[in-house]
């Protein structure tokens, strides 16, 4: 099974020290892309991605029946030879936002997760209860894609990463 994770990030998560997504990028290159989101010119790429058939989006919605992601997927992923899976890689409050702008992205199919751990990720200011970070959310796609070891690297990774709480 071929896993392909795209961050769309929103621009001021690119440089914040505190972004997670960049461990997910820099430890796992065949597997994770970045593309900037813009409300105003989406990214062709971005477009062509989101017409295919194996594209799914990780995000919670109240209003949409979603394929829940469990710690038993193996028949999800078994079903799917190839999967691309778009992370919003952003805060909470922005990436509610990148949603609701994004019309596009209301056309994919939803994943979400169930019986998954709290976050350790503790960084930042108005958390979701139960939502994880993005590099907690392509931890747990790779160990459900039986990739156990690249999801415990990035779970070390993560929790090397500073403590001083932002703003953001």
């Amino acid at each position: 099974m071929s896993l392909q994770i795209i961050l769309l990030t929103h621009e001021r998560e690119v440089d914040r020290p505190t972004n997670t997504g960049r461990l997910a990028l820099e430890m796992h290159p065949d597997t994770c892309r970045r593309i900037v989101w813009s409300r105003v010119e989406p990214d062709p790429l971005l477009m062509d991605i989101t017409k295919q058939p194996d594209t799914w989006l990780l995000f919670p919605a109240d209003d949409t029946v979603m394929v829940e992601v469990t710690n038993s997927t193996s028949d999800f992923y078994s079903n799917n030879q190839s999967i691309q899976v778009i992370i919003l890689d952003a805060t909470w409050q922005e990436a509610r936002k990148m949603y609701r702008q994004s019309p596009y992205l209301n056309q994919i199919k939803r994943l979400n997760f169930t019986s998954v751990a709290n976050s350790q990720y503790a960084l930042r200011r108005n958390q979701v209860a139960g939502g994880l970070c993005t590099v907690e959310c392509v931890a747990q796609l790779m160990s459900d894609a039986g990739r156990t070891a690249d999801a415990e690297q990035l779970t070390q990774a993560l929790a090397m990463m500073p403590t001083q709480r932002t703003k953001a």
